[in-house]
């Protein structure tokens, strides 16, 4: 990649959906496809606990 080349996200690379991330009022979240509509869009796809996730910058 030359200076005036912008970057490619890995998604696009990979040929990849991007993922959406979606919270609730109980500090769930849940990460649908970007494209998903209708009955796909509220569809749980992968849904973490709040309590679980962590600031990426206390944990370096």
């Amino acid at each position: 990649m030359s200076e005036t080349e912008a970057p490619v996200p890995d998604e696009v690379e990979s040929g990849a959906t991007p993922l959406e991330l979606l919270s609730d009022d109980e500090g769930s979240w849940t990460a649908v496809p970007a494209d998903a509509s209708g009955d796909d869009r509220v569809s749980k796809w992968l849904e973490i606990d709040a309590d679980v996730l962590c600031d990426l910058e206390e944990w370096r």
